[in-house]
């Protein structure tokens, strides 16, 4: 029965806003979404086809078995189940150009308590296109966090499916454990080393905004703009010692590109990264082992990667709130040792600022409604 409807999206280990996507041998004018066996939605097509692609229907926050049956004229033609499917809010891939910073919010995180030594944060409403910041343009060491444009850098050459590629196995555990020899062989795989991959990987981030990130040669092994909104400044310069350096602003614009891929635009899906491919980055994301800085703070689906050694603790976040997703980006460095506590408190103010001011603002009420015959 399954070979006669065929369900393309979602597919396994992937993050979906309820995007349902279909093929099948006979006409289809309803669809049937199971979520863990129980009934959640009935959808009526305008007509009857053989492929059509709906939604976004928005799905549970949470990892789901879906099921998607197809029906013609009251009689069933097909179903397929989808395991290991992460339900995300109708609007987790709406994504308008950040062209507002609020007075209010930029002051709130100028006046955010901050860890001791340097900190700098960026953060934007992808829904909304209001977004905030502080000392965005200031070089951190990168640690880890620099898996994230490794991750992109690969998705974008790849020509199968990540899911059961040579390099899945690797793949999850330079993400959801971020080894580092994970992280040196996907930079193998994309650039033959782990120079020439760092080096590839750090030219496509500069491709997608972030011009001041630099991924360098590779890890450590066995350790298993002016004009910008929100502003680039720099507040605060750390010291630093030499290379794989990132900045918030940086990290922010190459998380929002991966969330922009997973619905089919931005610059980083125009490089090549399909929407399925993006979203099974997200899940990867979604799926890691630490809690990081904002995960623990909010009760949405949270797609992140932290970044820590001894001097630093960084997280990078898409934070799929239903008023809009939420890119945060909190670093914090300090030569004489970073906190995890007081890191994960300044992630914390920074995701309380995002959620109250950069919500689009609510309609005028005096303001006349139109009306058209």
């Amino acid at each position: 029965m399954s070979a006669a409807f065929t369900v393309d999206a979602p597919r396994p280990f992937e993050a979906n806003p309820g995007i349902i996507a279909f093929h099948a041998r006979r006409a289809v004018d309803t669809l049937e979404v199971r979520i863990d066996g129980k009934r959640y939605r009935v959808i009526t097509l305008k007509q009857p086809t053989k492929r059509a692609t709906i939604g976004p229907i928005g799905l549970p926050p949470r990892d789901c078995t879906l099921t998607v049956i197809g029906w013609s004229a009251g009689k069933a033609v097909g179903r397929q189940t989808t395991d290991n499917v992460l339900g995300l809010p109708r609007v987790a891939f709406s994504s308008v150009p950040t062209t507002i910073t609020p007075p209010r919010a930029q002051r709130q995180l100028a006046h955010l308590p901050r860890p001791a030594g340097s900190a700098a944060t960026w953060t934007i409403n992808m829904a909304s296109g209001r977004g905030a910041s502080w000392n965005a343009g200031a070089r951190f060491t990168g640690a880890s966090t620099l898996k994230l444009p490794i991750l992109i850098t690969y998705l974008i050459g790849l020509k199968r499916d990540p899911v059961g590629a040579p390099e899945w196995g690797t793949l999850q555990s330079m993400i959801r454990n971020s080894s580092n020899d994970a992280a040196n062989a996907m930079l193998t795989a994309i650039g033959g080393n782990a120079t020439t991959g760092g080096a590839r990987a750090t030219a496509i981030a500069h491709k997608l905004g972030a011009f001041r990130l630099d991924v360098a040669a590779g890890y450590l092994t066995g350790q298993d703009r002016r004009g910008q909104q929100p502003p680039v400044r720099v507040n605060d310069q750390p010291e630093l010692k030499c290379c794989k350096v990132v900045t918030a602003h940086d990290l922010g614009i190459l998380m929002e590109a991966l969330v922009q891929a997973a619905g089919g635009t931005g610059r980083a899906h125009n490089l090549g990264l399909s929407p399925r491919d993006a979203r099974v980055g997200l899940w990867l994301l979604a799926h890691t082992s630490y809690p990081g800085l904002f995960r623990p703070w909010t009760r949405f689906v949270t797609s992140h990667k932290i970044g820590y050694i001894e001097s630093v603790w960084h997280d990078v976040a898409a934070v799929f709130d239903p008023d809009g997703t939420l890119i945060t980006v909190a670093l914090t460095q300090n030569s004489g040792g970073a906190s995890e506590s007081a890191a994960a408190e300044y992630g914390k103010g920074v995701l309380q600022i995002a959620s109250t001011g950069l919500n689009s603002p609510p309609a005028d009420p005096g303001r006349p409604v139109p009306s058209h015959a």
